[in-house]
């Protein structure tokens, strides 16, 4: 469902390797009842800003525009969200658009849909969160899963879930830094160098890309408790300081504990919360 556009054939060409080498990737849908949200088919961001003035925004601009830039311009508010999110098909890491293209205000999941169909590869947001006020703010930002139910085989999404975050200077529109998230894994896997861990594969194992002859993409870090996918702090958020975030989820095919069922009825609901507090 990515645009061909969007996809250098090269990385086109590297899934087809894999997919030769290690057997067909799962492509059943996935029918969910709820992913993302508080209720089915959403995803919302929420803000809680105590005694200082910070915004969150879907564009850089913070409404500061004139003309076609105002009109253009994301809406200033404390809670954000997406309505109607469609069900996923089972996707892969290597298969994802490029860092510039993924992390950009002016893309949404919408944008990598190529058939427009009754599912969806991956979810992406772009948000940003700006210090409004005069005084120096510190913030905690969370991503949480708050709610994950079982299929009617007893499988959950949680353990095939990919969540990839890009934190970066709001003003720094070349930046990309990002991290993967991914449950820890129920089996130990091995490094490159056969060293043993509990931390899950990005998508595929360092066996199956040497015998496709492309990159061993590493390892996820792991999720920071069963509900909380990570949490940090951010000090010293002075005025008009703006940070840029973009959440990406997908469920991993490459998952060995994905199976070859799509797990129907399972649901899982994830939401990202901020909590702001004034500088001391």
């Amino acid at each position: 469902m990515i645009e061909n556009g969007y996809v250098k054939k090269r990385k086109r060409k590297k899934l087809a390797a894999i997919a030769a080498s290690v057997g067909t990737l799962g492509v059943s849908a996935l029918v969910l009842v709820s992913f993302l949200g508080n209720y089915t088919g959403s995803f919302t961001i929420s803000l809680n800003k105590g005694n200082v003035k910070i915004s969150l925004s879907t564009k850089q601009n913070f409404g500061d525009g004139e003309g076609e830039d105002r009109e253009n311009s994301g809406e200033v508010s404390s809670y954000l969200k997406v309505n109607n999110l469609k069900p996923f098909d089972q996707m892969t890491y290597t298969a994802l658009p490029e860092d510039d293209l993924i992390d950009n205000e002016n893309t949404t999941y919408i944008s990598f849909d190529e058939n427009k169909e009754k599912t969806m590869n991956f979810f992406k947001y772009t948000f940003f969160i700006k210090n409004m006020g005069s005084i120096s703010a510190d913030y905690i930002l969370t991503v949480r899963i708050t709610e994950s139910k079982p299929s009617v085989k007893g499988q959950y999404l949680d353990e095939v879930l990919r969540v990839m975050l890009y934190a970066n200077d709001g003003y720094n529109n070349d930046a990309h830094e990002r991290t993967v998230f991914a449950k820890q894994s129920v089996n130990k896997n091995k490094d490159e160098e056969g060293n043993e861990t509990y931390n899950e594969y990005i998508s595929y194992s360092p066996k199956q890309a040497k015998n496709a002859g492309v990159d061993f993409p590493g390892f996820a870090t792991p999720f920071d408790s069963e509900d909380v996918v990570t949490s940090f702090p951010v000090k010293y958020f002075d005025q008009s300081n703006i940070n840029r975030y973009t959440i990406v989820t997908w469920i991993e095919g490459y998952d060995p504990q994905g199976g070859d069922d799509a797990p129907e009825g399972a649901s899982l609901k994830l939401g990202v919360e901020i909590n702001a507090y004034e500088n001391e």
